[in-house]
């Protein structure tokens, strides 16, 4: 017989997740329905004039990053009728995923700026000013685009123009001279 000198464990071995296994959140199933649509931040933005750093703070479930609390909803909801999906389910899983509670009526919260919370300060005040910004397209530096040959095309013209004008302005000079030239006799009327 084969003997044991421990007792088997009984822990479950870990399994590797499958697909199924992780939670699908809000701000995946934004980012994949516009991804699916190929628009960018700054598309959305263009479209539905909501700035590209509250749709990002919509995708991160992020209530923090908004000013006032009261448009909120409305962003949320615009954002989801444009992606396609359904405004009140999309606002009931941002508000369950980022802490949100809708403030109603006259209460102080609905009526100004909050004033418990701190909010973290952005690395820039303006998100878009930022030219490292994830969703901001790289622009090419001017001279990337010139070639060199273009360079040399454009003084060779230069010079030919300057060749050019200044013999131009030396005919003319030789032309406006005006030279005198003494008479050995005297006008008539200066001799009499």
């Amino acid at each position: 017989m084969i003997g044991r000198r421990g007792s088997p464990s009984t822990e479950v071995a870990d399994k590797p997740r499958g697909f199924d296994d992780y939670d699908l959140r809000l701000g995946d199933i934004l980012r994949g329905e516009r991804a699916t649509m190929s628009r960018s931040l700054l598309d959305v933005q263009r479209e539905l004039k909501i700035k590209a750093s509250y749709i990002a703070a919509i995708e991160n479930a992020d209530a923090s990053a908004f000013e006032t609390p009261g448009f909120v909803a409305g962003y949320v909801r615009s954002y989801a009728r444009y992606l396609g999906l359904d405004p009140e389910w999309a606002f009931g899983r941002f508000c369950d995923e980022a802490g949100f509670a809708v403030s109603h009526g006259m209460s102080s919260a609905a009526s100004g700026p909050r004033t418990g919370t701190a909010r973290r300060k952005p690395d820039h005040a303006e998100p878009l000013a930022n030219p490292n910004a994830s969703f901001v397209p790289r622009g090419e530096a001017f001279m990337a685009r010139v070639e060199p040959g273009a360079i040399g095309s454009v003084l060779v013209l230069m010079t030919l123009i300057a060749g050019v004008g200044f013999g131009g302005w030396t005919v003319l000079r030789e032309v406006q001279k005006v030279q005198l030239s003494p008479v050995d006799q005297a006008p008539g009327v200066i001799a009499e």
